[in-house]
This record gives C-alpha cells, sequence and structure tokens, in this order.
C-alpha cells in the first residue's frame, strides 16, 4: 500500500492468520467512535516504537473502532521481553477483512455486516474491530479498510 493505493483484492472479503503477530500500541479517547488527538497519539505511537528500539514489519497504522476509548497499533518485530504496550497474538488468531467504500458517518453498517459474517464463520463474534482509513484523492469515495479480529 503506497500513495494512497492499495490492493482491494488482498484485502476485500478475505480471511488472514495473524497467529505470532505482535503490535505496539498506544490508547487514545473517542468521543461516539471519533479518536481525539489522534494525530498525536500517532506520533507518541511512533516516537515510543524508535524508542524501545523495536523494528515495524508493517508502517500501517490500525485504529480500534470503540465509542469511547481505542488504540493506535502498528505491527513490530517480536522480542523476547515484556512490554505492557505490545499486543501478541500467541493463539490461533484469524482476521476476517472488507474494504469499506463510502461515508465515513456510515461505516458502522459495514462493521455490522462484517461482524455478523465473522459470527456466521467462527460460531463467535469479533474481539476486536480495527480500521485503516486509505486516503485517495482521486477517488469519489472514502476507502477503509476493516479488520474483525478472532
Amino acid at each position: 500500500m503506497s500513495n494512497g493505493k492499495i490492493d482491494e483484492s488482498f484485502w476485500d472479503n478475505k480471511e488472514h492468520d495473524w497467529t505470532g503477530k505482535s503490535f505496539y500500541y498506544v490508547h487514545f479517547f473517542a468521543v461516539f467512535y471519533n479518536p481525539i488527538g489522534l494525530g498525536g497519539k500517532l506520533e507518541r505511537l511512533y516516537r515510543e516504537i524508535r524508542a524501545g528500539g523495536y523494528k515495524v514489519l508493517e508502517n500501517m497504522a490500525l485504529i480500534e473502532y470503540g465509542m469511547f476509548k481505542g488504540r493506535a497499533m502498528v505491527e513490530v518485530e517480536k522480542q523476547d521481553k515484556y512490554d505492557a504496550n505490545i499486543l501478541n497474538f500467541d493463539d490461533k488468531t484469524t482476521v476476517d477483512t472488507s474494504v469499506y467504500r463510502g461515508a465515513p458517518g456510515k461505516i458502522s453498517e459495514e462493521i455490522k455486516r462484517l461482524s455478523e459474517r465473522v459470527a456466521s464463520r467462527r460460531g463467535m463474534a469479533p474481539r476486536f474491530i480495527f480500521y485503516k482509513y486509505v486516503p485517495d484523492k482521486s477517488a469519489e469515495v472514502y476507502k477503509t479498510i476493516l479488520f474483525a479480529i478472532t
């Protein structure tokens, strides 16, 4: 993914195995699913990653979808040391993804569809929902990759 372009076929209605992946994260506050001060939190996220000596594996910041709080996270190389700001997916972890094309205010409908799809496939609701907004000035609609983690 670069220059605002994504390979939609890689992300749209797909399943990915995240077993063994590690993500460094920072918390943020949200007001009805809208992150507050996200730009500053992303700067802090990357500053802490550098200070901790972590190697970024996939430079794609994911944002947790939450009503009043959430996390911003980036995949990092797994290390043997303990860090409270690392989310490790050591157990079997599957991520169902979809690409949402539309106004940000309507994304909750797509999240509901994705959650229902995950529940019917896996027999349980997603543990987390994250998203990655993909800016694309040439597109007439917004694009967002949704990640449902089970």
